[in-house]
This record gives C-alpha cells, structure tokens and sequence, in this order.
C-alpha cells in the first residue's frame, strides 16, 4: 500500500512536505517529519499535556463509603397466635402481612427515590470545606467561592453556558416529587431543594449481590455514596441507610394502619351500641321492676328477654373487636420489614476519584497524538501549495469553511432537495 511521504530535508529550514503519490510511507519519513516539526510538534502536545496536568492537581478529591445492608422482607407465612373467630355476617379478616410491604428487589430504587434523597437533602451534616453545619440543600446554593468561579468561567465554562442556558431557556415548572402529602396536594421540591437533589442523584450507587446462603428473602446490598471529604460520605451514607428504612416501614404500614383506622372506629362505634344497650335495658328494667316482679305481663318479659340478646350480642362484638384492635396493633409493631445494617460506612482512607496518574497519562497520549496530527496538516498544507493545483485546492477549502460558503452549502442542498 503506497501513500503520500515526507520529503527528505534540505537543510534550508523550509517546512516538511509531503512528497508525491506512489512513494511508500517509511518510518524514517515520519520520523524526519516530526524532527522538521518538532517546535509544533512539542507546543500541542506540551499544552494539552500541560493543561491534564492542571485538572489532575486541581480537581478536588473524592471519597466514596460504603455499607452493606440486608434486605428482609416479612415472612408471609408469619401469623399471630390464636386468630379470634369472625362473627356470623361480619368480616374482619385481616389483610395478607406479606403482601402489603415493598419486596427486597426494589429496594435499590427506593434508596434512590426522590422521597429518600429529599429526606437526606434536609437532613443537617458537618461540611468541613466551609466548616460549617447545615443542610445539603443550603451547602448545594451556597455562593461560590474565588477558585469555584474562576474553574466556571475557565475549564468549566461550556457547563457553566449550558447551565445558563438551561436557566433562560429552559421551563420554570418544577415537577412534584409523587407522594401525596396531609391532603393539601402533591409535595414538590423547591428550586434550592432540587439542585441537592440532582447532586445527591449523582453522589449516590447501590449494588445487589447473589442471595447465595440467605435465600431470595434476604439478600446483601452495598450502598456507596461519593463526596468531597471522608467523615461526610460516611455521614451521608449512614443517612441514606435510615431513610431507607424509613420508607420501607412507612409503604409497608400503609396498609396495616388503615386496618387499624377501620377496626379502630368499629371498636369505637361498638362501645357506643353496646352502652346505649345496657342503658336501654337499664331504663327498661327500672320502669318495669314491680310488674315483672309479678311475671303477669308475657309481653314485657319478651321484650326484657330481647333487650338481653341485644346486650349480651353487643358484648360479643365489641369484645371481638377488642381482640382484634389489640392484634392489628401487634401486626403493625411485630412483623415490619427491616433493613439491617450488616457493615457500617467508615470514612475511607483514600480518595476514590480522580485517579491523577491515568489523567496525565492520557492527557499525554492525546498531545502526542494531537501533535502529530499537527504535523501532518502542516505538511499536508505546504505540500498542496507547491502546485497550482493544490492551491487551488487550498482556496476551496478555505472558501467553504467560511460563514459564507457554509450557507451557501445549505442552500444548495435545500435547492437539490426540493427538486
């Protein structure tokens, strides 16, 4: 396979260029035309190295804890001792303790929810870069300082356009969090709270692990969460945990506390009938005392023997609905799913991000590359304009890749396309 070479030097100093088609490209060639070039050659790859350099010692270090949980689920199978018998025509069974709570699987999504990373984004941490304590949503909108403005408007700048862009163009609707709150509505985060919250969304990874020995029931999670200092990602990670927790119980007792509302007012409703009961046979007996005493009047000791029945049902009920008032309670308090903690977060020892020597090093195999490529366009360029072709050639180029030839380009295209 034949390409274009360098030419040999001629030793007046001229620019490398590319000798015409048919010759081999030999190594020495390219070698010869990195020596011509070696001033550019080593200007871009010296300034792309040099700026990797820059953002490997001046990008703030990262640490990542980590703690293992186990997900348990309620044994569906788990009852409560002796289950008090329903009476004729009236149920209260109870809901199904398994099938009401969250299952270990979801799990991870929950930890990542909004719901939990709100519950962190206010919850009060020490920040050691400010040395102060606060809320992550306060330490997220602080100002920023001289450093953090000067990296947003230098290496940061084309996020800090897209950011601004987003700001001017984007939408002022902020969508809700998907949870309902005391009845007033959907909960949504403010402008503030949603900035901690996609920080948090990115601090924050959970990985599942193999059930192995512990069945499909039980299975270990790691929760890994990055920031700025060590203390604080074990801090932040103990809180995610606990949230976690606390999500878990609040879906699972959803459904056992509105069987505790509902048995909760039967049972009060119960000790209503059952009191208007007895006053109604009190009152009976008492205006019928010396009348019955005889036994000369069937009718009244008929309705004195139903007002009895109506008592002693009454009774029945509410002391059922007693029972079964005392055992929702036990339900609600015995079988909730628990995340157990079976390795706390500890501050890490080092830092987890980012890795400085592979930065440099790739930034050096990119200004080797970038300045050969260098080299090469600059040799490509001098060579084309030995000749009046390629000089032609050059002035195309130049034309088209002006504002002008680029709009031309588009009408021209439009043009073909309509027809």
């Amino acid at each position: 396979m034949t390409a274009p070479s360098p030419q040999e030097p001629s030793g007046d100093g001229s620019p490398a260029r590319l000798s015409p088609p048919g010759r081999e490209v030999a190594p020495l060639d390219v070698l010869v035309a990195l020596v011509r070039e070696r001033g550019l050659f080593v200007l871009v790859a010296g300034a792309i190295g040099l700026v990797g350099l820059i953002y490997a010692v001046v990008s703030p270090s990262q640490y990542t804890a980590e703690s293992t949980v186990i997900r348990e689920a309620v044994d569906e199978n788990q009852t409560l001792p002796g289950p008090l018998p329903s009476l004729p025509g009236l149920d209260l069974g109870t809901a199904d303790p398994g099938g009401s709570g969250p299952p270990p699987s979801s799990y991870p999504d929950l930890l990542t929810s909004r719901e939990v990373r709100l519950a962190v984004a206010r919850d009060t941490f020490f920040f050691p870069a400010t040395g102060r304590r606060t809320t992550v949503v306060a330490h997220t909108n602080r100002p920023p300082g001289l450093g953090q403005r000067l990296l947003n408007h230098t290496l940061g700048l084309p996020w800090t356009l897209t950011e601004w862009a987003a700001q001017v163009f984007g939408s002022d609707a902020v969508s809700p969090i998907g949870t309902r709150g005391d009845g007033n509505g959907l909960i949504v985060p403010t402008e503030a709270e949603q900035e901690a919250l996609d920080m948090l969304a990115e601090a924050v990874t959970t990985e599942t692990q193999g059930a192995g020995a512990l069945g499909d029931a039980r299975r270990l999670m790691t929760v890994s969460v990055t920031a700025s200092d060590p203390g604080l990602a074990a801090r932040l990670n103990e809180s995610f945990v606990e949230q976690l927790r606390r999500r878990v119980r609040a879906i699972h007792a959803q459904k056992t506390q509105q069987d505790l509302r509902f048995v909760r007012s039967r049972f009060a409703e119960a000790r209503r009938e059952l009191k208007r009961a007895e006053d109604s046979l009190s009152q009976f007996l008492e205006q019928n005392r010396s009348v019955l005493a005889d036994g000369g009047v069937p009718d009244l000791s008929f309705r004195r023997d139903r007002l009895r029945r109506q008592v002693r049902f009454k009774e029945q009920l509410y002391s059922q609905l007693q029972g079964r008032l005392t055992e929702t309670r036990l339900r609600l308090q015995n079988q909730q799913p628990v995340v157990t903690v079976a390795e706390q977060a500890a501050p890490p020892s080092i830092p987890s991000a980012p890795n400085r020597p592979v930065i440099v090093l790739v930034s050096i195999g990119i200004g080797l590359a970038a300045g050969a490529g260098a080299v090469y366009l600059r040799a490509l360029r001098t060579s084309a304009e030995t000749d009046e072709d390629g000089r032609e050639k050059m002035k195309t180029i130049r034309r088209g890749l002006t504002v002008t030839g680029i709009a031309q380009g588009v009408r021209g295209e439009i043009k073909r396309m309509r027809d």
